[in-house]
């Protein structure tokens, strides 16, 4: 007798939805340490000078380890369906809305002072990966697929973007600015929105993780040339611009985004179990 056929990989591409998906339970007892985690990133500058893990809080250190616990419960559940395979060939034209948005990044980088310096640069491209990576893993690769086995296509889209949004509230923790956090988080939703409908449609999390990444360095790149470089600038003062001006950025993100997710409830979605 020959021995049956093993299961292939969580990241390999063939079979990708073959096996058993996260559990919606075990995911949220995940996605609460993976905020823990998070949390260590947002802490307050004051608290975390006196804390003895206020170093666990300096990035990439958060991102690592929320990325070491989260491969580490894929590999050891063998948990299927969570997109770490190859994007369906023939669907990078569909990214070409998301791209519009880079040179727009660029200028804006240029008007605020400047390109950042590559020593600026390639620091907060690597933590923008990590952070990219980490959170494209949980909401995307993870929570989406586990909401899924017990909601519709559409309440499962929703609940993944708006945890997605909400956990953006936790950067107000750093810096005490909760409208701005809450715009932020409101402007995440939106984001999500997107990096859902791209996960889907391309049958891959990495088309997303790529998107996310530049995306930030897009935002944050904007900030490099203040004087406390652009992971630890403060937020701008609340003022009604500074509100509604990042929310309309990302309107057309939305649009899209639903543009891309028309046929949900068809099952048109390669990346739909």
């Amino acid at each position: 007798m020959t021995d049956p056929p093993k299961p292939p990989a969580p990241w390999a591409a063939s079979g990708r939805h073959d096996g058993r998906p996260p559990p919606l339970g075990a995911t949220l007892v995940l996605l609460v340490l993976w905020m823990t985690l998070t949390a260590l990133g947002v802490m307050p500058v004051d608290l975390a000078a006196q804390s003895p893990l206020g170093a666990l809080g300096q990035p990439p250190i958060p991102q690592v380890l929320a990325l070491v616990l989260m491969l580490g419960a894929i590999g050891v559940f063998g948990w299927r369906g969570i997109g770490l395979g190859r994007a369906v060939p023939g669907t990078a034209r569909l990214m070409w809305l998301p791209w519009l948005y880079l040179p727009l990044f660029a200028l804006a980088m240029l008007a605020a002072g400047g390109a950042p310096p590559l020593a600026v640069l390639l620091p907060m491209a690597l933590v923008m990966l990590l952070v990219a990576l980490s959170e494209e893993l949980m909401f995307r690769g993870l929570l989406y697929p586990a909401l899924r086995q017990r909601l519709r296509v559409w309440p499962a889209i929703w609940t993944s973007s708006a945890l997605f949004g909400a956990v953006h509230l936790l950067n107000a923790l750093r810096h005490g600015d909760w409208a701005a956090s809450g715009t932020q988080a409101v402007t995440a939703t939106g984001t999500g929105l997107l990096l859902i409908a791209l996960r889907l449609r391309r049958g891959s999390i990495w088309p997303a993780v790529l998107y996310h990444m530049l995306w930030n360095i897009g935002v944050f790149g904007m900030a490099a040339n203040t004087p406390e470089g652009p992971l630890t600038a403060p937020l701008p003062p609340t003022e009604p611009a500074t509100l509604i001006l990042p929310a309309l950025l990302v309107v057309p993100n939305v649009v899209y985004a639903l543009f891309l997710l028309r046929r949900a409830r068809d099952g048109d979605l390669p990346g739909d179990r």
